[in-house]
């Protein structure tokens, strides 16, 4: 049943559930979700308790039936992020692809839904994937669905995270609504004119964690939270620490390791050791006082993207990976060590939904008011024809759902 205080959202293509714990801390309840994967999915589902988790391909679910059962009337926002993989043109056999398929099966769920506001996201380079063509049949999509929308690509960085992660965000509104801005940055590289905080470094987001060797497990955190974004992971989480791991490294790999200096990547290493094909980015550390570069599924594996520990002879541990995209401490997920670090590498970091949300939040209540003045105006004369000077304007309510 819907609430009275908070407004209301359903989740598509959810995974671990990343971009639902930002839209939750802006203050939406989100009432419905849905993954067909089943690990992500009970990932979902143990962090969720109170959302109706669908595990199911999206094509089987009927939502106006999910809204009738869940006892909701009005849905505030549909968000979602569809794989567009594969997609090159309208109307031709690829349209048939499955993974095309989800792209239409998003755009179905918002036209049965009809929520106010959608949230779609998507790969950095989406406004331009296959010259443009699923773009342009987004925004004329939402347009036949009575929405207009904004879009641009964010950065995570420039809004308090500690890596580097571009995605493509559209934000859609219903045309009779009030637009939705974009967030603007609340962090930079360095002291600027416009007063902005510092962006965060990989180490303010790992220091506080416990060193690893190979093949090593910590379940304690050794010394207390150095600064505000490691206490804010940490929580009520004062003493159990799960998921900081290493893998059981071979004398080969252990030598590799060893000889990766500070900043360093496989071009640094002897020749007999660098493998016969790579990438110059392989075997690379990472640098501690820089946000760390996008995490991807193979954050664990030292022959991927820079993902080496500054300082330590391993790779990332699923937790380090966990806080870098800026899940909570206390954040279950399910399945094999692989699978937890795909759903990480995968999530949309909880940050963009937080940022997102609190801007079509103030969208929201920026309507609040319209009608609440509208009502009085029809209660009072309109005093602006006896004064040159206008009354002064009412203030924006307070936002709901909101701390």
């Amino acid at each position: 049943m819907k609430s009275n205080s908070k407004p209301i959202a359903i989740e598509l293509f959810s995974g671990a559930g990343g971009l639902s714990i930002g839209l939750e801390e802006a203050g939406f309840e989100i009432v419905l979700a849905n993954e067909i994967d089943k690990y992500f999915a009970k990932s979902f589902e143990l962090n969720h308790l109170n959302t109706k988790l669908i595990c199911d391909d999206i094509h089987n679910i009927d939502f106006q039936n999910e809204l009738q059962t869940l006892g909701v009337t009005q849905v505030d926002l549909v968000s979602g992020g569809p794989p567009c993989q594969g997609f090159s043109t309208l109307g031709s056999k690829n349209k048939q692809d499955p993974r095309n398929s989800l792209f239409y099966e998003y755009l179905r769920a918002v036209n049965e839904i009809k929520p106010s506001y959608i949230i779609f996201e998507n790969v950095s380079g989406f406004k331009t994937m296959y010259g443009g063509t699923v773009y342009r049949t987004l925004v004329d999509e939402l347009d036949n669905l009575g929405y207009d929308i904004a879009a641009s690509v964010l950065e995570s960085s420039n809004f308090g995270l500690p890596q580097i992660r571009k995605r493509t965000i559209v934000v859609g509104w219903k045309k009779h609504l009030k637009k939705v801005h974009l967030p603007e940055p609340t962090h930079c590289n360095r002291n600027s004119l416009f007063n902005l905080a510092q962006k965060l470094t990989l180490m303010d987001a790992i220091s506080d964690l416990p060193e690893l060797g190979a093949n090593d497990n910590k379940e304690a955190y050794k010394t207390n939270p150095k600064n505000e974004y490691q206490l804010q992971l940490r929580g009520n989480n004062t003493e159990k620490l799960t998921e900081h791991n290493s893998a059981n490294y071979g004398e080969k790999m252990r030598e590799i390791l060893s000889l990766i200096p500070a900043g360093g990547t496989v071009n640094d290493l002897p020749e007999r050791l660098r493998p016969k094909g790579y990438f110059s980015n392989t075997y690379a550390r990472l640098l501690p006082n820089q946000p760390a570069p996008t995490i991807t599924r193979n954050f664990g594996t030292p022959s991927s993207s820079r993902c080496v520990h500054p300082f330590q002879n391993r790779a990332l541990s699923t937790r380090e990976g966990a806080r870098l995209q800026g899940f909570p401490d206390d954040y279950v997920f399910y399945g094999s060590k692989c699978s937890k670090n795909l759903q990480i590498g995968n999530a949309v970091p909880p940050i963009f939904g937080a940022v997102i949300a609190k801007e079509i939040i103030k969208s929201m209540n920026s309507e609040v008011t319209i009608r609440d003045s509208a009502k009085r105006h029809k209660m009072v004369p309109d005093f602006r024809t006896f004064f040159s000077k206008p009354p002064p304007e009412q203030g924006l309510l307070k936002n709901r759902g909101t701390t």
